[in-house]
């Protein structure tokens, strides 16, 4: 470093993130503000841009890395808040004179978060580039601060000065982190680290979801064309495995299409990006189902998402979210299945409005419309900024909710000593009772894990078209007959499923077992992981349930076979099958929402699986982590491992 540059004044930035298994994503928000604010001359002749600190290790050893700062710039979000706190005391501590900055959508709109950390200088609300750009020219000018918009800060009195709201800046001119070359050094032929990548091709929502603090813009504003594609080069040239599009509602615009073939072209030549995954628009529209063929075609993605919510009218009402009706749903499930794309949808429990019964119908009503595969029960968060965070709403809807330790679904559990970030949940409302949320929470469970997941999806499908019993009474009698099985796996583990639900203060919502890795998991995935394990223990104890059902005796045979051999297991790669009845067809016409009654007829199912997996850690990695969303926990999803022979 020459003269010139131990003259300018030292800048940090902070955006720690959680490492999945070996590999950490870049920086990307704080880069983006880095490279908006260091393409102005006057910065980079008076700032030095040290570092970008975006790993979550321990406090102590980040601060060693940082040597002499005059500002220190923090992103924060529910991931590292309380991390970004403990360092930036620290920092304060060490160097007094410098400047601690916080953005990110946990920081939130008004200034009260200054109130209570007083070692806290500046606050950033919505986007930063601009903000951050005229801050570092203002405090070397030694100008006022208060003409700055999205900013808060105290005067040289103390009082604290919040300043004007501004949201629609235009993207034209936004560089991005990657072709200005801010992250090359960490890309550096030496590294061992593992990276992950996001993107960005809009910003902004249409939207005004209550529980969600995507945007603080509802003008869609656009990155160019030719900034997009460039950094798909640039990911392709520095072999990105992963890439998550940060874009609110992918597939939008007909603009997405284009870009997505970009995707696939840039793939297809340089062999990268590997996946290119997102969050797909709210209401999923042609565009959104071309750019999901096109992925699934070419193996760049491995399902499309189609958000539900609720099923609920006052839930969806109260939290200003409209669902396309439900005979829509089942007519775009038939597409996505018509054309083999796999397909994954989202409910939020907790919602206000939201009633047990009305939840677990909901739940159940999305299988009867098809969506056998692919769905997911998050509970309800409240994040700073939105509708739900707001006491007056919350008052109105009797929300009551609980601050609990960060589930770290896809994370490492946490070390002793390290520090702890929470999450805001809603536990109850004035429609759903915490107790009844509770229940709730292990029915999803139990449907997810059996169902969509696949442990009883055949029989559940068999049952419902030859008797008439309804996917909801299915698995309420399912979950009946667990907690009534005394001494049994399946009670011992849905019990500690149900009794982890109770308990708001431990953080125990993620199911960990080192049997499967080092990562935590969603509490279906457990439970799937957990009973293959021990598999032949399971089908021991639920056939007793399953021969309460009287299915006559030549069908229920071969279906058992058809049930458990159709599951994948991490020492069985070749399976055949002689069978009296077309079971395949049958359960591909349920699936695609077209049935025909089961024939009986002479058949021949031999299925190879490829993928080879060495051990429980490998199997819950690449089977569970990385392909549950594709169904690969079923072998016979897989149309190109099959044949059917009559």
């Amino acid at each position: 470093m020459n003269q010139d540059q131990n003259q300018k004044k030292k800048i940090y930035f902070v955006q720690a993130g959680m490492a999945y298994g070996k590999a950490h994503y870049l920086p990307y928000a704080t880069g983006c503000i880095a490279a908006y604010a260091f393409r102005d001359e006057f910065i980079r002749s008076r700032y030095d841009l040290v570092d970008f600190l975006f790993k979550h290790e321990s406090p102590q050893l980040s601060l060693e890395k940082i040597i002499e700062p005059s500002i220190v710039s923090f992103s924060s979000y529910v991931w590292n808040f309380e991390y970004n706190k403990a360092l930036a005391r620290a920092v304060k501590k060490k160097y007094p004179e410098c400047r601690i900055l916080f953005g990110g959508h946990s920081v939130p709109d008004d200034s009260s978060f200054l109130d209570k950390n007083p070692y806290v200088d500046i606050l950033f609300h919505g986007e930063g580039e601009e903000a951050f750009r005229k801050l570092l020219i203002a405090l070397e000018n030694n100008s006022s601060l208060s003409s700055i918009e999205n900013i808060s800060f105290r005067s040289s009195s103390g009082q604290i000065v919040k300043t004007s709201t501004f949201t629609d800046y235009d993207l034209e001119d936004y560089p991005s982190p990657y072709l200005e070359g801010l992250f090359d050094k960490y890309l550096s032929a030496g590294s061992s680290d593992e990276f992950l990548y996001i993107i960005e091709t809009n910003r902004g929502c249409p939207y005004a979801c209550a529980y969600c603090d995507w945007s603080h813009s509802t003008k869609l504003r656009l990155f160019p064309m030719e900034r997009i594609l460039g950094e798909l080069n640039w990911l392709a040239q520095n072999k990105a495995e992963y890439v998550f599009c940060a874009d609110a509602n992918f597939g939008i615009i007909e603009r997405d299409y284009e870009i997505a073939k970009g995707v696939v072209k840039t793939r297809k030549a340089k062999g990268y990006p590997l996946v290119f995954n997102g969050c797909y628009a709210k209401n999923s529209n042609d565009t959104v189902f071309k750019i999901s063929k096109l992925f699934y075609e070419n193996k760049t993605n491995k399902a499309a998402t189609l958000a539900y919510q609720s099923l609920n009218n006052l839930a969806l009402d109260n939290v200003n979210r409209k669902n396309f009706p439900p005979e829509g749903f089942s007519q775009l499930l038939y597409r996505y299945n018509e054309a083999g794309i796999p397909t994954y949808t989202e409910l939020i429990l907790g919602l206000p409005g939201e009633t047990y019964e009305s939840f677990i119908q909901g739940l159940c009503q999305l299988i009867e419309l098809g969506q056998h595969t692919n769905l997911t029960v998050y509970p309800c968060q409240i994040y700073p900024n939105t509708l739900l965070d707001n006491p007056v709403y919350a008052t109105k809807h009797g929300i009551i909710s609980a601050r609990m330790p960060l589930n770290r679904i896809r994370f490492k559990a946490p070390a002793d000593g390290e520090v702890t970030e929470f999450i805001e949940l809603v536990v109850a409302t004035d429609t759903m009772s915490f107790e009844e949320m509770t229940l709730a929470r292990t029915f999803s469970v139990c449907v997810m894990c059996f169902h969509h997941i696949g442990l009883l999806r055949f029989f559940a499908m068999y049952l419902r078209h030859e008797q008439a019993l309804t996917y909801m009474d299915f698995y309420k009698k399912l979950l009946d007959f667990i907690f009534s099985a005394e001494g049994s796996l399946l009670k011992n583990l849905f019990e500690k499923i149900h009794l982890a639900h109770t308990d708001i203060k431990s953080g125990e919502w993620t199911y960990f077992d080192p049997r499967f890795g080092e990562i935590g998991w969603y509490y279906e995935e457990g439970a799937f992981l957990e009973l293959v394990y021990s598999f032949e223990r399971f089908t021991q104890e639920i056939i007793p349930f399953l021969d309460t059902f009287r299915i006559p005796q030549g069908i229920y045979k071969e279906l058992l076979s058809y049930q458990f051999k159709a599951i994948r297991l991490p020492d069985v790669n070749e399976v055949g099958l002689n069978l009296s009845y077309n079971f395949y067809d049958y359960f591909q016409n349920i699936q695609n929402n077209r049935y025909q009654k089961l024939q009986k007829q002479t058949n021949r199912l031999e299925i190879s699986v490829p993928l080879k997996v060495d051990g429980w850690v490998d199997y819950a990695q690449r089977v569970m982590l990385y392909a549950k969303r594709r169904g690969d926990t079923i072998i016979t999803n897989n149309k190109e491992n099959l044949k059917l022979s009559l």
